[in-house]
């Protein structure tokens, strides 16, 4: 099995504080397909990143799709949940902003 590991990355050229958490998979039927142990450590890794900056200010957590479609639509109903009960609101958008770039994702805190 493949580790990945978070990283607290310094990026001058951003003024928020950013967390690389490396690659993730996007998208329900995406994250349906995985095997259920990466699906869970991939949804820890958003958790503690997002937890890390909510109670930190606000940030960037910074992640590299790990599947081949261009752009999801969604990041991932079980992402979704989790984020929601983290921040015990429905309103995902209230606290986050999700920015596409390529095979790159940002996912802001909006604090």
């Amino acid at each position: 099995m493949e580790k990945h590991n978070s990283s607290l990355v310094e990026d001058l050229s951003h003024p928020d504080l950013v967390f690389n958490i490396g690659k993730v998979t996007l998208g329900e039927r995406n994250r349906n397909k995985m095997q259920k142990t990466r699906r869970e450590q991939e949804r820890v890794n958003i958790l503690k990143a997002a937890c890390a900056l909510l109670n930190s200010g606000g940030g960037v957590i910074q992640m590299e799709m790990a599947n081949e479609d261009e752009q999801p639509v969604e990041i991932g109903l079980d992402l979704e949940e989790a984020l929601r009960e983290l921040i015990q609101s429905s309103d995902l958008q209230a606290f986050f902003e999700f920015k596409y770039q390529g095979k790159s994702s940002h996912f802001m805190d909006g604090e």
